[in-house]
């Protein structure tokens, strides 16, 4: 069942995506049950629910920090870098930021598992 949701952040590799949403339908003064940061693997079709720890910004560069990686991106690319295997991916920020159908189709199945 579709989700109403705005990405936010949408950055690609030829592997992976990493993205964060706001779920337009839940009105809360929590952002950890109004945004979400997802890593969506493209061979796999497998989409793995970021677990957010900290942001930062210093000019231009956005940071996050997840319990499975860490993220760091500008205004044109950015490197996701996983906690256990720590090799870096290279990615491109996305704009207009649009998840395409298999990522969607993931995301619905995520909250609708939820």
């Amino acid at each position: 069942m579709p989700i109403p949701y705005k990405t936010l952040f949408l950055l690609e590799a030829a592997t992976d995506l990493v993205f964060e949403i706001k779920r337009l339908d839940v009105q809360s003064t929590n952002p950890g049950e109004v945004y979400f940061w997802f890593r969506f693997d493209k061979a796999t079709q497998q989409l793995q629910s970021l677990t957010f720890v900290a942001m930062d910004s210093r000019s231009d560069e956005q940071y996050r920090t997840f319990v499975q990686g860490a993220l760091q991106f500008g205004p044109s690319a950015g490197t996701y870098t996983p906690q256990l295997l720590g090799t870096p991916i290279h990615l491109h920020l996305i704009v207009p930021a649009i998840l395409p159908p298999a990522a969607e189709t993931a995301l619905f199945g995520y909250f609708l598992a939820a």
